[in-house]
């Protein structure tokens, strides 16, 4: 090769390199104020993938970063081990500091500041004996929560969980009470103009919440794994916490505004779309126009030609045997259990479908066929929402927490549960008499609250257990007086049904002895059980005392009447 050819080979390469820096440069140009930049910046910027687009840029972060030398992982894997030998040692101020550390490692990582905030308010703070040592390390977790969301400004988890850490850590922890109280008094927390009701945490939380729903409905950005029922909800229920939670307090005038804008944002959730995992679109508060829009379908379908539904049904029952026949024309409550199984399976066999009525109507009448396909797909598909509605309205306890929010803030709730709370205020106070009053008082409210919403004491939900703990409270006033539990007491069917921790479990066996009614089964059995034993201790005291041979006579007569006093 001559000196020739190599300076023209070295002239390619260096024309070459001139050429590539043109899209080199087109595509990585960074952004600046004034211009868009290249193509690579662009597209982080409509994809929201460059750190300034992401939340707060710091200076301290990105060096950490280039420091590292490309062993960025190593480094946060050396930091991880190092937070949980701090934790495991409890050594809190260097395990403060790793976790700062691991921040600046790892801005973009949400897990990371979800766990270590869970870290720092539920694990760390119980450590410590003083509740002032435990709310610092609550608020701690909190705060850096807080700082995750500034490097991921607007992620729905991240402003999601701050709702839930202010409202449910510090207003449902056993100290809740001096939670609440220090929240409201922590001015290096709120601002300074903050009034009294922007300190609560659950209307703190409230907000938070609000944001993320926000950050969801009108900035893009996706649930990811949340549950959309559990995260539209939240706005509301956190209203009812802090209704309930002031009212514990005692200021019930407020309690009844807030129960107000409770249900009213209890209404707003219901008709908010959520998205079923099947992509039907779905309003819980949308059960009753559904059902109605379904019935008009059908009734629409029967129309074409009147009696379809009833004639095919005859057909299926004509098609049974005999026997089947005779089970069916049985009354329900007159079936043995093998027949009940069979009544069942029959049941399910003679459904008419809608399906079914409209192929019957396409059949007998083809001018209507396409109009009677037609109806049945579509009083499928609503029937399929309607399904999925009422579905996804028991698991979020819909009807209940609307009937609660309704409830609250009437007259005789009011009323009942301001008697309860000045019924335990002379209680503490030792003035008996006054305490038994306004607990009666109380209790007469509350049955007339609950026979006007009796879907309030639904088996699954807090209410009848709300009033129980009233009645225990009421029983240490009885026992103190010396009295128990009597006819004139208006709950009894609240305790039969939410006495969970059976303590209520001798008045409530009394109670139905006295009005001739038959034990529960449990309850039955340990009745039996006690008088056996009873019984069997009864025998074996006389055996155990009987006299022996040649002893004297009034010793036994004296033996004997001992037994008899203790059987009696």
């Amino acid at each position: 090769m001559t000196e020739r050819s190599t300076f023209y080979r070295k002239l390619g390469y260096l024309g070459a390199m001139v050429l590539l820096a043109f899209p080199i440069v087109w595509l990585s140009m960074p952004a600046t104020s004034t211009r868009a930049g290249g193509k690579l910046a662009q597209l982080r910027g409509e994809y929201k993938l460059s750190q300034v687009n992401l939340g707060e840029v710091d200076p301290a972060s990105e060096t950490i970063k280039l420091a590292t030398l490309g062993l960025r992982g190593v480094a946060v894997n050396v930091l991880w081990e190092k937070a949980n030998h701090y934790k495991k040692t409890e050594d809190w101020t260097n395990l403060t500091a790793t976790l700062e550390q691991l921040a600046k490692l790892q801005p973009n990582f949400i897990t990371f500041w979800k766990f270590q905030a869970w870290n720092l308010t539920y694990n760390v703070s119980v450590e410590f004996d003083d509740y002032h040592d435990r709310y610092y390390y609550v608020r701690r977790g909190i705060q850096f929560l807080q700082q995750g969301e500034r490097y991921n400004v607007g992620h729905p988890q991240l402003l999601w969980d701050l709702g839930w850490f202010i409202g449910q850590k510090i207003g449902r922890a056993d100290e809740y009470l001096q939670y609440r109280r220090l929240f409201r008094d922590d001015d290096e927390y709120h601002p300074t103009d903050a009034t009294s009701d922007q300190r609560d945490n659950w209307l703190v939380g409230k907000e938070w919440y609000k944001k993320a729903i926000d950050s969801v409905d009108n900035q893009g950005r996706s649930l990811g794994r949340k549950s959309p029922r559990d995260f539209y909800s939240s706005v509301a229920k956190s209203q009812m916490n802090y209704a309930e939670a002031i009212e514990e307090e005692g200021a019930f005038e407020k309690a009844r505004l807030a129960w107000i804008q409770a249900a009213k944002e209890w209404r707003e959730f219901g008709e908010h779309v959520i998205e079923h995992s099947t992509g039907v679109k779905l309003r819980l508060g949308a059960q009753t126009e559904l059902e109605k829009e379904l019935a008009d379908l059908r009734a629409k379908l029967e129309t074409l030609l009147p009696g379809t539904r009833a004639k095919l049904l005859e057909e299926k029952k004509a098609a049974l045997t005999a026997e089947e026949q005779g089970v069916l024309a049985l009354p329900k409550e007159q079936l043995s259990p093998q027949q009940a199984e069979q009544r069942y399976r029959l049941d399910e066999k003679i459904v008419v479908t809608d399906r079914a009525v409209a192929e019957r109507v396409a059949r007998e009448k083809p001018d209507d066929k396409n109009q009677a396909l037609q109806f049945a797909s579509e009083i499928e598909r609503q029937d399929r929402e309607l399904q999925y509605t009422i579905n996804y309205k028991r698991d979020a306890n819909y009807d209940f927490w609307l009937t609660r929010a309704d409830s609250e803030q009437t007259p005789d709730a009011l009323a009942a549960r301001k008697l309860m709370f000045d019924a335990h205020k002379a209680f503490r106070a030792a003035d008996l008499p006054t305490a038994k009053k306004l607990y009666q008082e109380g209790f007469a409210k509350w049955r007339a609250l609950v026979d006007k919403f009796p879907a309030i004491l639904d088996e699954d939900q807090t209410s009848g257990g709300d009033i129980v703990d009233f009645i225990k409270r009421y029983r240490k006033v009885l026992d103190q007086l010396d009295e128990q539990l009597d006819d004139s007491f208006p709950l009894w069917d609240v305790l039969e049904q939410f006495d969970r921790e059976s303590e209520f479990t001798a008045e409530l066996k009394d109670y139905r002895l006295r009005h001739g009614r038959p034990l529960p089964e449990d309850l039955k059995k340990e009745t039996e059980a006690g008088q056996e034993a009873e019984g069997k201790e009864d025998v074996d005291t006389s055996k155990e005392e009987e006299p022996a041979k040649g002893e004297k006579s009034g010793k036994s007569s004296a033996i004997s009447i001992h037994s008899k006093s203790r059987t009696a």
